[in-house]
């Protein structure tokens, strides 16, 4: 590579130009052309692409700051590879206050979580709920318990923070299942799911309660039927300070039923309801009936507000019996990338901040976060602030060459392998399974990136392999885009073009 090339790579990444005079690549030309017009010349576009040696391939806006979306969380599994290891696994273990008398535990059983987030998920990564029950199980079994007298308490307080959800987060997702945050004890990724069918136009919706169940629920079904072809507008509202939640909204009188999936603020309430359903219908009776520990550290049995209630034993007063583990943190990775799951990638980022000592609370994770990049010789001033570990946050800011840099740098680490193959590729399994639908698939291999979306940004970034085989010619670049009113349908194949000009200058 010549050196004038060298000297206009560093210089691009310490400017604020758009570059377009400078860098005379075939792709540069293509992305210019393709800004000037719409849907793109109205939006806000930022393009940065380097080779691994360092060359240059296209850069425009690549210091301006942009909502990064579902992007957020390339940032978020790298950084916790780096910090937790590949190899890491979430461990949930089984423990008791009290003492067995006789084959009967005279206190309360606790099921203390590790933040494992696939507790009770249906994903192919998670252990079978029955598998997991079983387990529990055996270790009562083992410790000679054959009845509880007192409670199966579930207990999220591996985690600090009073609440699950991102302040940063807006109303309208704080219902949905995308939206529901972990806690230190989970059940079912914190999901609930309704089912509705129309009734005649005007007429109320029928639901019922689908997965899982939570009888201390109160849900009021405001949801109308709305004329045929109507919008879909069905939305769920819950809070995590009572038992109350609303399905409100209209659905359309020609639609088949549907499944409203939306969130469940007692996770670890009904993680303890299905282990003490399971132990009652196994032969071991518990008395005491079940409940969980706030965040609080009270033990509730019912989740009406205002009422005071005893305080839980401490974590650390209390006789382990067990534990299980998650699988590894590198198919868990692999699963927030690939299916771009909030609720993992929400509890990955608190994980970063545990492994340095911080609480788990929105300012420590966003602490971390910076922590975590400067540790990595990646400086965060003016060019990245993370506010979540999902992206579903606007308050997330990200340059395109911050993003490189750190793609770059992931390049370079021992978690490397396991971080590139986390990825998702066009075609496959995941998130970009329709993107670059008519390209051929040797093309579509050489692709390995992290889309992001939400109202008004789409965005990608990730790799771009080489067609010659040689790692230093494989590309990093970032494509983020915001204040675009276009549809993803629309926009989606523009951004394609940008990539593919971007691939063809390394065929």
């Amino acid at each position: 590579m010549r050196k004038s090339h060298i000297l206009i790579s560093v210089a691009l990444l310490l400017s604020a130009w758009s570059a377009t005079a400078v860098i005379r690549t075939d792709a540069q030309q293509t992305i210019a052309r393709i800004c000037e017009a719409e849907p793109l010349s109205s939006s806000l576009v930022g393009v940065c692409a380097l080779r691994m040696d360092g060359d240059t391939v296209a850069a425009v806006n690549i210091r301006r700051k942009l909502v990064p979306a579902s992007n957020i969380k390339l940032l978020t599994t790298g950084l916790a590879l780096n910090a937790l290891g590949p190899d890491y696994r979430f461990e949930t273990r089984l423990a008791y206050a009290g003492e067995i008398v006789d084959g009967c535990l005279r206190g309360d059983l606790y099921i203390l979580g590790g933040g494992d987030p696939t507790t009770g998920s249906k994903v192919e990564l998670a252990a079978p709920l029955s598998q997991l029950h079983a387990g529990w199980m055996q270790m009562l079994t083992d410790a000679g318990i054959r009845s509880i007298e007192g409670r199966v308490l579930g207990d999220p307080r591996f985690f600090s923070e009073t609440t699950a959800q991102n302040l940063g987060w807006t109303y309208d997702d704080l219902g949905t299942n995308y939206g529901a945050g972990p806690l230190g004890l989970n059940f079912f990724e914190n999901a609930q799911n309704f089912y509705l069918t129309p009734g005649p136009v005007g007429a109320p919706l029928n639901w019922r309660v689908q997965y899982p169940d939570t009888p201390w629920m109160q849900v009021a079904g405001h949801a109308v039927t709305g004329p045929a072809r109507s919008s879909n507008t069905l939305y769920y509202v819950a809070s995590p300070l009572a038992p109350v939640g609303e399905i409100a909204g209209s659905f359309p009188v020609d639609r088949r039923g549907y499944t409203l999936e939306s969130a469940n603020l007692f996770g670890a309430f009904t993680c303890a309801y299905y282990f003490y359903n399971y132990l009652r219908n196994n032969g071991l009776p518990v008395e005491g009936g079940y409940g969980d520990v706030s965040l609080q550290g009270e033990v509730r049995t019912d989740l009406a507000p205002g009422v005071l209630r005893p305080a839980a034993a401490l974590r650390d007063s209390l006789v382990v019996l067990g534990a299980t583990r998650s699988a590894a943190l590198s198919e868990i990775v692999k699963e927030t990338n690939c299916q771009s799951n909030n609720f993992y990638a929400e509890t990955l980022l608190r994980m970063v901040a545990l492994s340095q000592g911080l609480p788990t609370d929105q300012d420590g994770c966003q602490k971390a976060a910076e922590t975590a990049m400067r540790a990595l010789g990646l400086r965060t001033d003016n060019a990245c602030r993370q506010v979540d570990g999902s992206g579903l946050s606007r308050k997330n800011y990200v340059s395109p060459g911050f993003y490189v840099r750190f793609l770059r740098k992931m390049a370079t680490l021992p978690v490397w392998e396991a971080y590139f193959q986390s990825l998702p590729v066009p075609g496959g399994d995941g998130t970009l399974e329709n993107r670059f639908r008519d390209a051929p698939q040797e093309f579509k291999d050489r692709i390995h990136m992290k889309s992001g979306s939400m109202n008004g940004v789409l965005c990608y970034s990730g790799y771009i392999l080489s067609g010659d085989g040689d790692p230093a010619h494989t590309i990093a670049f970032s494509l983020l885009v915001n204040n675009c009113t276009a549809s993803t349908y629309v926009l989606a194949p523009v951004l394609e073009s940008i990539i593919a000009a971007l691939a063809a200058e390394n065929e």
